[in-house]
């Protein structure tokens, strides 16, 4: 029998923090739980009694699933809509239209990802989703562009006379500047739950941080794989690269998140007004897996189109990837030298 979801009312701590869960129950009696906080307080002073109330919730969120999800972030509803709005617009463009936008042939990973060219998992169909990758627009001439560092180039857009700039273009790139800035907060937030002391991701968060936005299109599974045993799914079972990132769904299901505990796959019920934050492999990594970064994966099984935005905050390029603890790695990689190796392999899985 398959899990029911079941998404607790809201409730109120003594500080007067709002906190709500999304609750997932299974038949053994076992509870699968992402929190649900609201960081207003936080964004306005992180020192206030009401700030303080939502730390050992996230924390306790980043022990034990590696997710939660968060309101009162600031972000407009208008300006979400808009931006799903011009990516519907594109993905709806001619194909041969999207695949001169080819994200692969351009300088910094920016522009098109074809349908199906991705997989996480070994012995799975090719991922049926189609995307388009945005980043910090930075000009051709910048150092860090000429030298082909990681995930560092120019935006990439169609021409204005098959998408307006005001379509898509604009809407997009403030999205991006403005989910850059609440990354931080979050990861600031995220700070204030670990032992280290402020100032532990200065220097991540530093040099213009790595942060690619990427808009996905998944069309609905295709029954006839799975009657042959071969499930095609969204984006196949895997743990996300950076430290954490952030997204928006529209009202369609689909994500899923493993219980490591039980084997089971979670649904997460959409909620257009929250943020989903889930601690990728970085932040795990740095705090010795104490954070988890939890498999997760989609399956679009409605009959309609699905779309998501996904902000990745994967950080300064040159920030070394050891323990938070202080404790010393041999010959740590640097966060672009970890990144560069994860997307070769998802790329490279057919």
């Amino acid at each position: 029998m398959s899990p029911s979801v079941i998404v607790a009312e809201e409730s109120t701590t003594t500080a007067g923090t709002a906190v709500s869960k999304a609750t997932t129950r299974i038949d053994s009696g076992d509870i699968f739980e992402i929190p649900t906080v609201d960081i207003s307080a936080f964004l306005t002073d992180p020192d206030s009694p009401e700030a303080q109330a939502i730390v050992p919730i996230v924390r306790s969120a980043c022990r034990s699933t590696g997710f939660f999800q968060i309101t009162g972030h600031g972000i407009s509803k208008d300006l979400q809509q808009s931006v799903f709005t011009g990516a519907k617009k594109f993905f709806s463009l001619p194909f041969e239209t999207k695949k001169a936008l080819d994200a692969h042939s351009n300088q910094g990973l920016r522009g098109y990802d074809v349908l199906a060219s991705q997989s996480y998992e070994d012995g799975v169909l090719p991922d049926l989703k189609e995307g388009f990758f945005t980043g910090l627009d930075l000009p051709k001439d910048d150092p860090r562009v000429q030298a082909r560092r990681f995930l560092m180039g120019s935006n990439v857009w169609p021409d204005t006379s098959l998408l307006p700039k005001d379509d898509f273009c604009k809407p997009a790139e403030e999205y991006h500047a403005a989910l850059m800035k609440l990354s931080i907060s979050v990861l600031k937030l995220i700070e204030r739950t670990l032992p280290y002391g402020s100032g532990i991701f200065d220097n991540f968060i530093a040099n213009d941080p790595i942060a690619p936005m990427r808009v996905l299109h998944y069309p609905p599974a295709r029954p006839e794989d799975e009657k042959n045993g071969k499930t095609q799914y969204g984006a196949s079972a895997h743990t996300d690269f950076g430290a954490i990132t952030l997204l928006l769904q529209e009202e369609s299901p689909g994500l899923e998140v493993l219980d490591s505990r039980t084997g089971e796959w979670k649904p997460v019920p959409p909620n257009p007004d929250v943020y989903v934050v889930n601690i990728g492999d970085m932040l795990s990594f740095w705090t010795k897996n104490e954070y988890k970064s939890s498999v997760h994966r989609v399956i679009n099984r409605e009959p309609g189109d699905r779309y998501s935005i996904v902000f990745f905050f994967d950080g300064n390029g040159d920030t070394k990837l050891s323990p938070l603890d202080g404790s010393e790695e041999d010959n740590p990689l640097t966060v672009e030298q970890h990144m560069i190796r994860r997307v070769v392999e998802s790329y490279g899985k057919k």
